[in-house]
């Protein structure tokens, strides 16, 4: 996932997930937590439509697995 958001530290960033409201860090990075996850073309694009920011491991996984089984995000 990239987003427009500035990288502070080595570290990462703190960032709101706006999907559910949670905090989570980004590592702004291809060693991001996000890098892990097979995410399918579909949850990229219901994505890219809707935020300039990542979304949580929570939100993304629960995307990921609604695109598995055919529900629409």
């Amino acid at each position: 996932m990239t987003h427009p958001i500035d990288q502070t530290t080595g570290n990462g960033k703190t960032v709101i997930c706006p999907q559910c409201g949670q905090s989570f860090t980004c590592s702004l990075s291809p060693a991001c937590w996000c890098a892990t996850r097979v995410v399918p073309v579909e949850v990229k694009e219901h994505l890219a439509e809707r935020y300039a920011i990542c979304v949580c491991s929570t939100c993304l996984d629960e995307l990921i697995a609604k695109a598995g089984s055919g529900e629409s995000a």
